[in-house]
Formats: C-alpha cells, structure tokens, sequence
C-alpha cells in the first residue's frame, strides 16, 4: 500500500496525478478508482493506492481516499487488472 496526494486532476479528460510520499509522479486514471468517484476528488486529498508500471510509467490502481478503508487496495494473485 502506498499513500500520497492528489496533484493535479485533468477532469475533461478522466485522469489526474498523485505526488508519492517519495515525490514519484504517479498516473490514475477514473476507471482505477475504488470507493470514491472521480468527481469528488480534488487537489490535496490524501489517498492510498497500489503501483503498478504501466507503458509510460508508473500508474496508481484501486485508489481510494485514505480516510476510507485501506482494505481496498490489497493486491490478490492471479487479479487481472489491467487490458494492455
């Protein structure tokens, strides 16, 4: 599980950025998300995400709010995650 906070969010186009507490630039996307919906996060909000690399870089999936349950990344083997 990994925590950081919303850097930017590009609402038109359904993806925003997360800074990691490292100082990564992490890439979501609207579809990763996980018990919260896209139009209620903004810049500054605090969440807890697994990474995956994806093709451009590292990218955040089952993203949730940190004050939400942290049961909701847990990463299972054999989950399908993604369709590259």
């Amino acid at each position: 599980m990994n925590r950081g906070r919303i850097k930017s969010i590009e609402r038109s186009q359904g993806y925003g950025f997360i800074e990691s507490e490292e100082g990564l630039k992490i890439f979501f996307h609207q579809r990763w998300l996980r018990k919260v919906q896209f139009k209620d996060l903004k810049e500054g909000d605090e969440v807890v995400f697994a990474i995956n690399q994806g093709p451009r870089g590292p990218r955040a999936f089952r993203l949730s709010l940190a004050s939400d349950c942290e049961e909701a990344v847990k990463v299972h083997p054999g989950d399908k995650l993604f369709k590259d």
